[in-house]
């Protein structure tokens, strides 16, 4: 397996690998069998925005659509890549404002209300996202290596939990997951890898949200580089969200992000950036109880460890 550097694509590579090399003339000519090198083709769902203007059921198919596009227009240097983005046709669509959408629904960050909604949500955008592909298959043709992969078996549908388990004790969704396996199974899948979700931490900033699925630094602070210095203010902060906000990245019980972020997983095909935030004066023997609990829950990685250089007061679970 690949994860590139920051932790959410997951794909298989393989070495490109040379058999032979003749002389002609003044001229070398070296053979090379490819191998798998991934591509990442990524793009992010504004959370803070798509879900409470409930546009996710005609966004997601346009967002799908137009990351298909991108493997066919982009100009790729390296050959081995240029195959493998072919032959899989992996996208990596994901989510920022996580934090601004639970603000805005008054869902508090340390709550089992925040994991059950990670559920819901991402089981639905999963379901989007498969039907768009599913639906782009039947207009453009599968990705060339579907056929014996888990997709084109059911077997990611059943592994996932997403059809009735063998007992015949179903769940509510699964009526249309058991319709929409049937429907990839029948017609294909046009892309291999559908899901990731990334840290793009500039880009919320620059969208009005919050970053990926963090939860914000502060309410308020100052983002500050070598060369500029300006104000971050939590989006649509006031006396209905501040409840919500109150609390910084490094004072909330992490455990929960663990929950919530494992609850995601399950309708993640790849994988998340996922941050976990700790003070500095954190016991060694509560950050490593937080990466075996990540293990544990199936979170398939982690991104960064984020500290702080300053003491953070009140922070009662870090210390437990």
């Amino acid at each position: 397996m690949f994860a590139n550097i920051k932790t959410e694509i997951m794909q298989n590579m393989s070495a490109t690998v040379q058999y032979d090399e003749i002389l002609d003339g003044d001229t070398i000519i070296t053979y090379k069998k490819a191998g798998d090198f991934v591509v990442c083709n990524l793009s992010s769902i504004n959370l803070g925005k798509a879900e409470p203007d409930g546009v996710l059921d005609r966004l997601i198919p346009i967002q799908t659509r137009m990351l298909d596009n991108v493997i066919d227009l982009n100009t790729i240097d390296v050959k081995q890549a240029v195959r493998t983005n072919q032959k899989y046709r992996a996208i990596g669509l994901g989510t920022f404002g996580w934090h601004h959408l639970l603000a805005l629904k008054g869902i508090e960050w340390e709550s089992q209300a925040a994991v059950d909604f990670a559920d819901e949500l991402y089981e639905r955008i999963a379901y989007l996202t498969i039907k768009a592909s599913t639906e782009l298959a039947k207009e453009k043709g599968a990705y060339p290596a579907f056929e014996g992969s888990e997709w084109s078996t059911g077997e990611y549908f059943t592994r996932r939990g997403y059809l009735p388990p063998n007992d015949g004790n179903a769940h509510e969704f699964s009526v249309k997951w058991v319709q929409l396996s049937m429907d990839v199974q029948n017609h294909g899948l046009r892309n291999g890898h559908l899901l990731a979700v990334a840290p793009n931490g500039t880009t919320s900033i620059i969208a009005g949200s919050t970053a990926s699925i963090d939860p914000v630094f502060k309410p308020f602070y100052y983002e500050e580089k070598d060369d500029y210095k300006f104000p971050v203010v939590a989006p649509d902060l006031d006396h209905n969200t501040y409840n919500v906000y109150r609390k910084t990245a490094h004072q909330l019980d992490q455990r929960w992000s663990v929950r919530q972020n494992a609850a995601r997983q399950r309708h993640v095909d790849q994988a998340s950036s996922f941050n976990i935030y700790v003070p500095k004066t954190i016991d060694a023997s509560v950050l490593l109880e937080l990466h075996a609990q990540a293990w544990k829950s199936g979170i398939k990685t982690t991104y960064y460890t984020r500290s702080t250089a300053f003491k953070v007061e009140d922070c009662e679970w870090c210390s437990s």
